[in-house]
């Protein structure tokens, strides 16, 4: 089927023999390679070929205006803001550039089409003051007055702003479009020997409407529209503005509107599919493309069409290899580089250093951040030494803000880091001109590196570009004042700077978002992500203008936006024969997993026979869930295994270690015979197993100088008296006191005091009822071998006993736990769950520190009184909790070796593999 370029260029070839008199004018630049090359393909011979410009650039010929860029713009803006508003009432640069854009994007709406300014500013201001009529003088607010007083400014900025555009010959596109509406008589009359070809249009602005139909009233121009007659037989919105010009130009009383054509209800082969993610999408893509390039060795008549065209990065890996040329039209955004992520990171690093209100220290989350980095990461991961010192900082010493001494430490012997670091890290001068040098030079630093390959500079190059081009701004305006603003700037020009890929562009595969495609015909469309979101945009009513006025004034809404997308999507089908329409059937952050309003009005079509020559064949992928059981690991016990359990044996078990056991084999597997250890990470707030060791050695401070004494009230109130700077000295040790003064650790300090002083309290009442305390140990470490019948070498038993005391007789081993325990955790229901079920793990723990402290001294358990078990901090009310609630006999220690010896044998055991139990293990 003949391409609409290739029958516009037809139809003017065989009415004008003289090319050179031509212009062609297009909807983008893009779109001109391509009628370039139709028209050298139709001619024979040498030529002079016909102009072909944008109507970007017609319009700029006409009026004569620079199109001023977005980011120069608002500072131009701004200045006349400053200019002509009250100082009371006058916002800061970063607050202005927040709603300077709406403002202008709406200024620029009101010029490109054409309405009277101070009719259509003057309509806003009274609408608004209407909103608050009824409110008394003396019930406006600050706010009111300062929100009335911004909507009667609004026709002195507009006024203001485009006098002093024009008078230096600049102007934002909409000011270009007046003027050039403005000028369009002279310019005819200038131009009356030349002929204008419009070609390919759809939704026009009311200048550009005007502008067109006066060439063509005036004999200047033909017109070709690319449409179709089921935009003109339906009431379909993507035909909405050619209903509009046929029948409202007067220029189509005496001629033909060309083309209105049958090219959608053709064979086509439409395929849709329904599929879960973005990543799955593009998957499918890939699919899609090596299905054709096996039908078909080249794929220059074929198009991936992305609606989001965030997606372009996955698609670039998903491409088969086999496709070797692929010519990419679409910009890829800056914002979207890895290199933009680390100065993300530079501008949160010093950003949140205010926010944190720390003068020169840098929160360690974002130290981290940037020093791993792949950019930085290989300046440094090599030098063991240095990677050593930042483990120290960190992870050992607790450093949760660091310090200008801790990175002259870190770096005082790497001369090779001194350079990046000072200017990453030393304290920045306010003035902006110099963070930009700086940024500046951490750019001519990376650049450095031999290793970068030629994507790698061009990113450096054009990141270096977008601070120079801040730099610039801000030395002929001034209104870069705070880091905070200069990061809304560069946001706002990485959001428009993109980075242009080379390529054959008339060769092999072509990669385009949706308004590159204009004007352009494919045999085979691959068209992502036609979600509704995507295909249409979201409309955000992003205006200060009421949508009630915009249809008064004739400006356009979100319902003209949806009509050229509904129209870019169906002249897309054209002429197209294979079309994969693929849509997210996932709700989810990236979109609604609804598919596109055009897909449905697609099928409707289908159904009721407006296009009943296209073929439908919709397919929703829903993943297979297998129900796979996960099989428990088990770990056969090799002669190499069982010697080293041999040699644990002469080492020792701990209770701990026979508790990881009970709880998960394989966890005991993972640390005793692979040693491997949990994974070190940095104690932000402090953990729970230092928050424990530090309340164990406090209490060990504190009751130290009582050992073997009986301990008195005045004993505990002279321990209160100390316990401030004994916890204080335990953190020192254990955290660190840098960390404690703010935040959670804070919080924690004082639970630990208080913790211990609730502990004293309850050691007064115990003393109050008249008992005697007497102190006998204190982190008492005991180790025993233990001989087992059927085990020819014996086990060592260690451990350390918290504390070891007497109460009126009573012999106590007691374990302090931080942690909530209650006594029913301690009460042994089956004793032969004691070996097998973790939930008895806290009785087997204080059972065998009492075995191991009585085979020690050699106790007769049926002659004295003895008990064991936890004080929980978290339950002091519930005071010392023993095992089964009362002394430990020899009947009850009989029980107990029965199953301490049947848990070692089972460990020995080579026949018993290490079997994972179904619970949630460590990470090691």
């Amino acid at each position: 089927m003949q391409s609409f370029l290739s029958k516009v260029t037809t139809q003017v070839l065989s009415k004008n023999d003289n090319l050179s008199n031509l212009t062609f004018i297009l909807p983008s630049k893009r779109a001109s390679l391509f009628l370039k090359t139709e028209i050298i393909k139709q001619l024979q011979g040498s030529v002079i070929l016909p102009k072909i410009i944008s109507v970007e650039e017609f319009i700029k010929e006409i009026s004569g205006v620079d199109i001023i860029e977005s980011t120069s713009l608002i500072f131009e803006f701004y200045k006349i803001y400053l200019k002509y508003t009250k100082k009371d009432q006058i916002d800061s640069f970063e607050i202005f550039s927040k709603w300077a854009s709406i403002l202008l994007h709406d200024f620029n709406e009101i010029d490109s089409n054409l309405v009277d300014a101070n009719s259509i500013l003057s309509y806003i201001n009274d609408s608004k003051r209407l909103e608050k009529w009824n409110l008394k003088n003396n019930d406006h607010t600050p706010l009111t007055q300062s929100y009335l007083a911004f909507f009667e400014n609004i026709k002195t900025y507009y006024t203001n702003l485009y006098s002093h555009l024009s008078n230096k010959n600049l102007g934002y596109q909409g000011i270009s479009y007046r003027i050039a509406f403005e000028k369009t008589e002279l310019y005819i009359k200038e131009n009356s020997t030349k002929k204008f070809i419009i070609t390919g249009f759809n939704a026009l602005n009311k200048a550009e409407e005007s502008i067109f139909h006066e060439f063509l009233i005036n004999n200047l121009a033909e017109i070709y529209w690319d449409t179709d007659s089921f935009y003109f037989d339906q009431n379909n919105e993507a035909g909405k503005f050619f209903k509009l010009y046929k029948s409202k130009w007067s220029y189509y009383t005496n001629h033909n509107f060309n083309w209105i054509e049958n090219n959608l209800n053709t064979s086509k082969n439409i395929q849709i599919y329904g599929v879960p993610k973005n990543i799955t999408q593009i998957k499918k893509v890939g699919d899609i493309l090596q299905t054709l390039k096996n039908k078909e060795n080249n794929l220059q008549n074929t198009a991936v069409i992305l609606c989001n065209e965030n997606l372009l990065p996955v698609l670039l890996n998903s491409i088969p290899k086999e496709i070797e040329n692929a010519n990419i039209t679409m910009g890829y955004s800056l914002q979207n580089i890895p290199l933009a992520y680390l100065f993300e990171l530079i501008f949160k690093l010093h950003i949140n250093k205010a926010k944190f209100n720390n003068k020169d220290n840098f929160y360690y989350k974002d130290f981290l951040a940037i020093l791993k980095h792949p950019s930085l990461h290989k300046v440094w991961v090599n030098n063991n030494e240095f990677s050593l010192k930042l483990n120290t900082l960190i992870i050992t010493n607790k450093i949760i803000f660091i310090s200008q001494n801790d990175i002259k430490n870190l770096i005082n012997k790497e001369p090779d880091l001194k350079k990046i670091f000072n200017l990453l890290f030393n304290k920045w001068d306010k003035n902006i001109e110099t963070i930009l040098q700086y940024f500046i030079s951490i750019i001519d630093f990376l650049k450095n590196d031999e290793a970068l390959n030629y994507l790698e500079k061009e990113y450096l190059f054009r990141f270096n570009n977008v601070f120079q081009q801040l730099i610039n701004l801000n030395n002929e305006f001034g209104y870069i004042i705070d880091l905070k603003t200069l990061y809304l700037f560069y946001k706002q020009i990485l959001k428009i700077e993109k980075l242009s890929f080379q390529g054959e562009p008339l060769k092999g595969l072509q990669i385009m978002g949706m308004l590159e495609s204009r004007v352009l015909d494919f045999e085979n469309i691959i068209l992502t992500s036609v979600n509704e979101g995507f295909l249409p945009v979201v409309s955000a009513q992003n205006s200060f203008i009421p949508f009630d006025i915009k249809v008064e004034k004739e400006l356009p809404t979100y319902q003209e936006k949806d009509a050229i997308f509904a129209y870019h999507f169906y002249r897309l089908l054209h002429r197209a024969k294979n079309i994969y329409i693929l849509y997210n059937t996932e709700t989810d952050d990236f979109g609604s997993g609804e598919q596109s309003r055009f897909i449905t009005q697609l099928e409707i079509a289908k159904e009721n026979k407006s296009l009943e020559k296209i073929i439908i064949q919709k397919t929703v992928v829903i993943p297979k869930l297998e129900s796979n059981i996960i099989s428990l690991k088990e770990i056969e016990k090799s002669d190499a295994i069982i010697s080293q359990l041999k040699e644990i044996a002469s080492k020792g078990f701990s209770p701990s270690s026979l508790s990881s056991y009970i709880r998960n084999p394989i966890d005991f597997y993972k640390q005793k015979i692979l040693k491997l250890k949990e994974i070190e990470e940095v104690e932000e707030a402090i953990a729970a197993n230092t928050f424990g060791t530090i309340i164990h050695e406090a209490l060990y401070e504190l009751y130290n100088p009582y050992i073997k004494k009986f301990i008195t009230k005045d004993n505990l109130l002279d321990m209160k008296g100390s316990l401030h700077l004994i916890v204080t000295k335990q953190f020192k040790k254990f955290y660190s006191l840098n960390s404690i003064k703010t935040g959670k650790n804070y919080l924690s300090f004082e639970i630990a005091k208080q913790f211990l002083i609730n502990f004293l309290n309850f050691e007064i009442g115990e003393l109050g009822k008249n008992k005697k305390i007497k102190i006998l140990a204190l982190e008492t470490p005991l180790e025993i071998k233990h001989k087992i019948k059927d085990l020819p070498f014996p086990i060592k038993l260690r451990g350390n006993v918290d504390r070891i005391d007497e109460v009126d007789g009573v012999l106590r081993i007691i374990d302090y736990k931080t942690g909530k325990v209650e006594s029913k955790n301690l009460t042994i229901k089956d004793w032969n769950l004691l070996s097998s079920d973790y939930q008895y793990s806290k009785s087997f723990q204080v059972l065998l520190y009492a075995y191991m402290y009585g085979e020690i001294k050699n106790i007769d358990f049926d002659k004295n009184r003895m008990q064991s078990g936890i004080i929980s901090f978290k339950n002091l009310k519930s005071g010392f909790m023993e095992v089964n609630k009362t002394n430990i006999t020899q009947s009850t220690f009989d029980n107990f070796l029965l199953q301490l010896d049947k848990l070692i044998i089972e460990i020995y055991n080579q026949k018993i593999p290490f079997k994972e139990k179904e619970i949630i293990t460590k990470s090691f």
